[in-house]
């Protein structure tokens, strides 16, 4: 196989393997229904093995694959076995079933995941088994630089548009003297904001959530408003075109964030608040902002929500410009390398990539990616996930080396939450010190030759 610049962390590895494998190996191997497309009785006609990630969006689909095989699948001579895994465990159960040699033909291949998933040789590269019309369509969000791409090729398809935008309640607003048609445009503006919402009913009311609990707090709360007003960094403030980490640009957020906690204008017990607490909490009309994806909208479809919401752009740092919406194509799909019949997958996933599965999904606000379901009658009526529409702004992420270096001491993730919950730590030499290890190991992997320096930078 050939080196696409990742190192695995073998510590990490032997601890997820020594924890999961008495646990689930039994499970999985009772569950998983077979290794690969094979016949079913029935002549020719192959099954495909899709596993995807509990949820709304899974029971969808499942119940379109179940119209599929009766029709599409039956002429194609596939047949589609469409297995919901446990959410809160999916990455784990991937990589036993991989290591067991019980992967399934298909899997959903969390965006951050899929580099590690390739340098084990869990995937296949996508051009050599799907129509290149249904590449060129997804080529958007298929550069060189993007977290589905290694080595030059693509290795997962996606299917739904998390564009990110500054969730605002109308309402709140208004009551709090401010112009929901104008909304903060800088971070000090923000808190501002937060602060004057909160006064509204204090106790009752808050001016913002913060969701420091959920997994994907630094990466899409704190990274993305950043990021918005710089057009070099990416993730973990890597810098793509000097190859250096800029870890020191995190101040303002950080104190952002911090003044907000200060001054109880966040929604209260930040520290341990996951993002379905948040969107639950904005539904009911008790938080004034939010930064989110547009996955929030069917959340809040979900929750029966009545708050008069719209969409506005993200803030970016006091002196910066709104330079980019950074966005996230996700959902994607890929190919096992163990499949025995690449060209049954290949079949079946691009009937998971298309409009069909995507006008389903919209129904229930989830955010297509697909133009043409962007411009169906289905999108005539939501107002809300409209404003999430891709546009000019809005730019896919470029990967990042954070996962792939071997970093001594504590990790970004780590490192961002500890300075905004607790004060006390000094932000300025805490950042450089942050910068310094990330830059040492990321140079370290790369005069190794453990890293190919070209998967992250321009």
């Amino acid at each position: 196989m050939n080196k696409i610049g990742l190192r695995r962390n073998g510590r990490n590895q032997l601890r997820l393997l020594h924890v999961l494998v008495i646990a689930l190996v039994a499970a999985l191997l009772a569950a998983c229904g077979g290794q690969g497309p094979d016949t079913t009785g029935d002549g020719d006609i192959k099954t495909v093995v899709i596993w995807d990630r509990a949820g709304s969006q899974a029971t969808i689909k499942q119940k379109y694959f179940e119209t599929w095989n009766a029709g599409e699948g039956k002429q194609a001579k596939v047949v589609v076995k469409y297995e919901p895994q446990a959410a809160d465990k999916y990455e784990e159960l991937v990589r036993v079933a991989f290591q067991t040699k019980r992967g399934p033909d298909i899997f959903h291949t969390p965006s951050s995941q899929l580099g590690g998933f390739v340098s084990a040789g869990w995937v296949q590269p996508l051009d050599e088994v799907i129509d290149a019309g249904v590449l060129e369509a997804a080529k958007p969000y298929l550069g060189k630089n993007s977290e589905l791409v290694w080595g030059g090729k693509p290795y997962a398809i996606p299917t739904t548009s998390f564009t990110n935008r500054l969730l605002i309640n109308r309402e709140l607003f208004t009551q709090a003297g401010l112009d929901p048609d104008s909304p903060p445009a800088t971070f000090s503006e923000l808190a501002a904001a937060s602060k004057k919402i909160a006064a509204v009913s204090p106790g009752k009311v808050y001016g913002f959530g913060m969701p420091v609990k959920w997994v994907g707090f630094r990466q899409w709360i704190v990274d993305l408003p950043i990021m918005a007003g710089d057009a070099d960094v990416t993730n973990g403030l890597f810098n793509q075109t000097s190859a250096t980490y800029e870890s020191t640009k995190y101040a303002s957020m950080v104190q952002t964030y911090r003044t907000m906690i200060a001054d109880k204008s966040a929604y209260p017990g930040a520290a341990t608040l996951d993002q379905d607490v948040t969107w639950a909490a904005f539904a009911k009309g008790e938080v004034g902002m939010i930064v989110t994806s547009s996955a929030v909208v069917a959340a809040m479809t979900q929750l029966k929500s009545t708050v008069d919401a719209v969409a506005a752009p993200l803030p970016v740092a006091d002196g910066a410009t709104l330079v980019r919406s950074p966005m996230n194509a996700g959902y994607p799909y890929g190919i096992s390398s163990t499949t025995a019949d690449p060209e049954a997958a290949g079949v079946a996933l691009q009937a998971l990539a298309g409009d069909a599965v995507q006008e389903e999904l919209a129904k229930g606000d989830a955010p297509p990616l697909s133009p043409t379901v962007w411009d169906s009658a289905i999108m005539k009526d939501k107002p809300l996930l409209m404003s999430f529409r891709p546009g000019p702004t809005d730019q896919q992420w470029p990967k990042n080396p954070n996962a792939v270096v071997a970093v001594e001491g504590q990790s970004v993730d780590l490192t961002i939450v500890s300075l905004i919950v607790k004060p006390e730590t000094p932000i300025e030499s805490t950042l450089a010190d942050l910068q310094t290890r990330y830059q040492a190991a990321y140079d370290k992997a790369v005069a190794d030759g453990e890293l190919e320096p070209g998967e992250f930078t321009r």
